[in-house]
Parts: structure tokens; C-alpha cells; sequence
């Protein structure tokens, strides 16, 4: 009796306790941001904001190691134009766009 007991525990508490969890989420209307209280921490133009920033730091930190070697220095466009190719390769096909 001892060993059906611990196994109605074991296994049935958690079993109960997921079947509660997903009858209140079935029935809760709202959004699940509200019930996390989540906010974004930050707006997406400061997001794209800190990225080009990024990418600036990045391509200022390389010229100054291609000017060590003597190598010409590259440009945003020059280091954008691969991506940008490869973007323009996608739009032929919906399902990677």
C-alpha cells in the first residue's frame, strides 16, 4: 500500500499541478506579457542605435589593425556589400524573406 501511495505522489501531484496550470491558461484572456509584467528594457530605436554604434567600433578597431599592416583602409559600404547582395538574393525567394 506504501508503494501505490508514493506513486499517486510522485506522479500525480505534478500531473495535477500541470493540468491546473494549463485549464488557467487556457482561460486567461489577456496577453502573456501582462501576466509576466514584462516590458521591453529597451526601444528598438536604441536597440539599432547600439548596434550601428557596434558595427562603427568594429570596423574602426580593423582599419586601425590594416593601417598597422599597410593594408587600405574599407569603408561601411565596402563591408555591407556582401550582406547586402545576399539580401537582395533572398527577396527572389518568399520563404527565406
Amino acid at each position: 500500500m506504501v508503494q501505490i501511495d508514493f506513486l499517486l505522489i510522485v506522479v500525480g501531484a505534478p500531473l495535477s499541478l500541470l493540468v491546473v496550470a494549463t485549464v488557467a491558461a487556457g482561460l486567461h484572456r489577456g496577453g502573456y506579457a501582462e501576466i509576466l509584467d514584462w516590458r521591453p528594457t529597451r526601444s528598438p530605436e536604441r536597440e539599432a542605435e547600439l548596434l550601428l554604434n557596434d558595427v562603427a567600433q568594429m570596423l574602426a578597431a580593423q582599419n586601425r589593425y590594416r593601417r598597422q599592416r599597410g593594408a587600405p583602409e574599407r569603408t561601411l559600404e565596402e563591408v555591407s556589400e556582401p550582406a547586402s547582395a545576399l539580401l537582395e538574393a533572398s527577396a527572389d525567394f518568399p520563404e527565406f524573406s
